[in-house]
C-alpha cells in the first residue's frame, strides 16, 4: 500500500515528537537527580519567566511568515521571508538579553535576591526559545517536518549526553544546569536555522509584504497568544511569587512536562496538515475522529500507567508529581483538540477568531493563576490549567463551526 506524502509527515513529525518527549521526561530525570527539589524549582522558575518573555517578543512577524511561506509557490520567495525573519529574531534576542538583566535587577531588589544570579547567566543562553518558535513557525509555513523533528530531538539528547557526565564528575549546580541546558539549545538550533539557507536579498520587498500580513494576520494572533500562550506561564511565576522557595514550580511543571504527550497528537496531525487545511473546506472527519479515538486510548494508558512510570524514573521526593500529571492530562487532551482546530483557522488566515479565543483563554488563566493559586497553590494551579483547556478548546470549536457555516452560506449565494 503507498503511503502518501502527508501521513509520512504525520508519522515522522509524530514519532520525532514521542521521542523528544521522553527525551525531555529524561531530562527532567537527569535534573531532578541532580539537583534538590528547591534548586530544580528555581531552574524552573527562571525557565518560565524566560520562555514568558519569548512569547512577547517576537511581535506576530513569525506567524505572519508562516502564512506567508504557507501560500507561497516560490521557493525563492520563501527563502526571502526566512531572511527578513531573521532579521527580526535577531532584534528579538538583543530585546531578550535586556529583560533578563532587568529582571535580575527586580528580584535582587524587591523578590528573591538570591536566584538573581540566575537571571544574569541566563541572559546569555535566553534566546533558545526565540530560535525554537522561529524554527517551529516557519518549518510549519514551508512544510519541513524534518526541521521541526530535529529541534525536537537534538538539543535534548546532545545536552543528556554531555550533561550526564559533567554533573557526574563535576557536580550540579542551577546555574550549570541553565547555561548547560540553554547553551546547547542555542548551538543546536541555530545549526537547524543555518541550514535553512535563508536569502538576504530584496528585504526591503519582503519586509514590506511581511509587515502588511502581520497588520491584517499575525498581529490579531500575537495579541491572542500573549493571552493565551504567554500566560500558560503564569502559574509557574506565581506558585514562585506565593511561596518561600521555587519547589512547587518544580513539581508543578514538572507534572505538566509529563503530561504533556497527551496534547501532541491532535496538534502534530494540525501542524502535518496545515498546508493543506490552507484549500480544505473543513477538517476532514477521518482527520477528526481518528484523531479523537487515538487520544482517547492514549489518556486511558496514561492514567493507568503513570504512577509505576514515576515510582521509577524520579527519586522519592517527586512521586507526588503522579497524582498531579494524572489530573493534568485531561486539560492536555483538551488542549491538544482545540490546537488541531486552531491550526485549521490559522491556516484560513482567521487572525480575529484566535486572538479572542486566546483573550478568552488568557482571562481564565489571569483569574485562576492570580486568585487560585494565592488560595490553594499548586491545586488552584492545576485547576486552572484543566478549566483554561476546556474553555480553548470550546471557543475553537465553535468558532470553527461558525467559520464552515460562514463558508457554505457564501457558497449557496455565489
Amino acid at each position: 500500500m503507498r503511503v502518501d506524502k502527508q501521513h509520512k509527515q504525520v508519522l515522522l513529525l509524530y514519532s520525532s515528537t514521542v521521542i523528544g518527549l521522553v527525551l525531555g521526561i529524561l531530562v527532567s530525570v537527569l535534573n531532578t537527580r541532580s539537583l534538590s527539589p528547591s534548586d530544580y524549582g528555581d531552574v524552573k522558575y527562571v525557565s518560565n519567566i524566560m520562555l514568558f518573555l519569548s512569547g512577547l517578543l517576537t511581535f506576530g512577524f513569525f506567524v505572519s511568515g508562516c502564512r506567508l511561506m504557507a501560500v507561497s509557490d516560490s521557493p525563492q520567495k520563501t527563502a526571502k521571508y526566512k531572511g527578513v525573519m531573521i532579521l527580526i529574531l535577531i532584534v528579538s534576542i538583543l530585546l531578550m538579553f535586556l529583560f533578563m538583566q532587568f529582571s535580575s535587577l527586580i528580584h535582587k531588589s524587591f523578590l528573591k535576591s538570591e536566584i538573581s544570579n540566575l537571571f544574569v547567566l541566563g541572559a546569555f543562553v535566553s534566546a533558545s526559545p526565540l530560535l525554537l518558535n522561529y524554527i517551529n513557525t516557519t518549518a510549519q509555513g514551508d512544510n519541513k517536518i524534518f526541521s521541526i523533528s530535529m529541534a525536537r530531538l537534538l538539543p535534548s539528547l546532545v545536552y543528556l549526553i554531555i550533561g550526564y557526565y559533567i554533573y557526574r564528575y563535576f557536580g550540579a549546580t542551577s546555574e550549570r544546569v541553565i547555561m548547560l541546558q540553554n547553551g546547547i539549545s542555542l548551538i543546536m538550533l541555530g545549526i537547524i536555522i543555518a541550514l535553512s539557507k535563508p536569502m538576504f536579498s530584496n528585504l526591503k520587498e519582503s519586509y514590506g509584504d511581511l509587515k502588511r500580513e502581520n497588520k491584517k494576520y499575525g498581529l490579531h494572533v500575537y495579541l491572542g497568544s500573549l493571552a493565551g500562550v504567554s500566560l500558560n506561564y503564569l502559574a509557574g511565576i506565581t506558585l514562585g511569587l506565593f511561596n518561600t522557595d521555587n519547589t512547587l514550580v518544580g513539581f508543578y511543571t514538572l507534572a505538566l512536562t509529563i503530561s504533556m504527550p497527551l496534547a501532541i497528537l491532535p496538534t502534530i496531525i494540525g501542524t502535518t496538515y496545515y498546508k493543506r487545511f490552507a484549500l480544505d473546506k473543513k477538517i476532514d472527519k477521518k482527520i477528526f475522529y481518528g484523531t479523537f479515538v487515538m487520544t482517547l486510548i492514549s489518556l486511558f494508558a496514561f492514567i493507568v500507567l503513570i504512577e509505576p512510570l514515576v515510582s521509577i524514573l524520579y527519586s522519592r521526593e517527586y512521586f507526588v508529581v503522579a497524582k498531579y500529571a494524572s489530573v493534568l492530562a485531561i486539560g492536555m487532551a483538551f488542549h491538544g483538540f482545540g490546537d488541531m482546530i486552531n491550526r485549521f483557522l490559522a491556516a484560513k488566515g482567521q487572525g480575529k477568531m484566535l486572538r479572542n479565543s486566546a483573550f478568552v483563554s488568557g482571562g481564565v488563566l489571569v483569574i485562576g493563576n492570580v486568585v487560585l493559586v494565592y488560595l490553594w497553590g499548586i491545586y488552584g494551579a492545576i485547576g486552572t490549567k484543566i478549566i483554561t483547556s476546556v474553555t480553548y478548546f470550546g471557543y475553537m470549536y465553535i468558532c470553527y463551526i461558525k467559520y464552515i457555516n460562514k463558508q457554505r452560506l457564501n457558497d449557496l449565494v455565489n
